[in-house]
């Protein structure tokens, strides 16, 4: 191949020279030898490339503002906002408080190890809502300036501790206060609650005999399951009052230990409910829809009347929408009377409404939900969860009470409304004009002492004592 190309490269060059040559010898002036076809072609492409818009690609244009962007100078670059201060500060200052290190074992393990009292500060800053924040080392010593809380800072690190390095509060269990919406009323029909270390030797049958002692009378035993290889049992029993309560309290002595109930939620909830059959299952579900049923009925929370908790939701979530940012509720308005009403559900509404002075609508320290605030007299607000106020009311609803004195009507007019009113309509002249002069003698005799009353009675005629 390469050598036919050479060989037809170099016939080519040899007719372009004799062209000439032959034409000078026919007496004629030489022609501009002609450019090659594929020459030609390959110039009008590039002419006509050259002569059209370069076209941009996606990626070229997905590049340029970042190429822009690397090439902007950093002091016109936008930076991220920091963390909010008062959230940070807040945030530690849980971290470090009785409340928190009463069920915190991790800090009050990690502060009982050292002997001064202090915390490493990379601690505070792994916690998820600190990393949530994006707050770093410098953001927490700026925002712990106006706090109590003691800051140290050494060649192994920062570091914090309660003020006066106060005395840690004793580990108790964290108590469920606050279920999930969904698990908020699994129990409506009937309560499942589960023994735990139930003796090897114990069965079923013992767990029975010993609970009928301890329930209240007309409460049905619907289920109790076989001895897990956990030492658990679980029970189902008919909806009383106080049910939950009475479960989360109570205890069996079963083969000389004591064994302590636990109302069953989550996984130990779907445990129970695999184990029991399909009719206890439907007879729950129908209790469940009776108490749903009678739950629907008005509350009213402060002065104000709401057909059902739903509404009262609503409310609530209408009143945080239609506030603009930082606005106030006016105190003689019937928003601020709910809100304030509402506070009282809170399970710290007592303690948290202290010094309360008014209620503003505000962005959420932590999110970009909205959330209201209290404002105290010392200027200073503070938050607090509507959630919660309205998840205690739905545990136990304020129900209207029924107005006795509004309609009193006698039990035959009740029974038969039409009867009654038919006996009205026929009462004629005579009758009501009989009846109005009986009145006034009806009165005088029972004004009358019982021993003149007597004497009336035996001096009257026959006649008279069978008008």
């Amino acid at each position: 191949l390469k050598r036919f190309c050479s060989d037809a490269s170099s016939s080519r060059a040899g007719l372009q020279a004799v062209r000439p040559m032959a034409a000078e010898a026919a007496g004629a002036t030489p022609s501009e030898p002609k450019e090659e076809p594929q020459k030609v072609e390959e110039a009008k492409t590039a002419s006509t490339e050259a002569a059209k818009p370069m076209e941009v690609t996606e990626e070229a244009k997905r590049a340029a503002p970042e190429a822009a962007k690397a090439e902007e100078p950093a002091a016109k670059r936008q930076r991220p906002a920091g963390p909010d201060a008062r959230a940070v500060r807040k945030q530690v200052e849980y971290y470090l408080s009785d409340e928190n290190l009463r069920y915190d074992s991790f800090f009050h393990e990690k502060i009982s190890s050292n002997r001064e009292g202090w915390l490493d500060m990379a601690l505070v800053l792994s916690c998820n809502k600190m990393k949530a924040m994006r707050a770093s080392q410098e953001d927490v010593i700026a925002a712990l300036k106006e706090s109590k809380i003691e800051l140290r800072q050494d060649d192994n690190g920062a570091a914090m501790r309660r003020p006066g390095n106060a005395p840690l509060p004793s580990l108790e269990a964290k108590p469920q206060h606050h279920q999930k919406k969904s698990s908020l009323h699994a129990h409506d029909g009937g309560v499942i609650a589960v023994y735990k270390a139930i003796p090897a030797e114990q069965s079923w049958q013992q767990v029975k005999d010993a609970l009928k002692t301890k329930l209240p009378p007309k409460v049905n035993i619907w289920f109790v399951s076989e001895v897990t290889d956990k030492s658990l049992c679980f029970v189902a029993v008919s909806p009383f009052d106080n049910d939950g309560q009475f479960f989360e309290n109570s205890t069996l002595e079963l083969g000389g230990a004591t064994c302590r109930s636990e109302v069953c939620q989550a996984e130990l909830l779907q445990q129970a409910l695999k184990l029991m059959p399909k009719h206890i299952r439907e007879k729950r579900e129908k209790e469940s829809r009776k108490r749903q049923k009678e739950r629907n009925r008005p509350i009213v929370v402060g002065t104000q009347r709401f057909t059902n908790i739903a509404a009262l939701r609503g409310r609530v979530k209408e009143i945080l929408n239609s506030r603009s940012e930082g606005e106030s509720l006016k105190p003689d308005g019937s928003d601020f009377k709910l809100v304030r009403a509402l506070l009282d559900f809170h399970p710290k509404g007592e303690e948290k409404s202290q010094g309360l002075v008014g209620i503003k609508v505000a962005k959420a320290l932590q999110g970009d939900s909205r959330c209201f605030f209290m404002v105290k007299e010392n200027g200073e607000s503070e938050d607090f969860s509507a959630k919660k106020c309205l998840d205690a009311v739905e545990v136990n609803p304020p129900y209207q009470k029924p107005d006795t004195a509004a309609v009193k009507k006698p039990k035959e007019e009740a029974a038969d409304p039409k009867a009654a009113g038919a006996a009205k309509a026929t009462e004629t002249p005579a009758a009501a004009a009989a009846a109005a002069a009986e009145a006034p003698k009806a009165e005088e005799k029972a004004a009358t002492p019982a021993g003149t009353a007597d004497k009336a009675d035996a001096a009257a005629t026959p006649a008279e004592k069978t008008a």
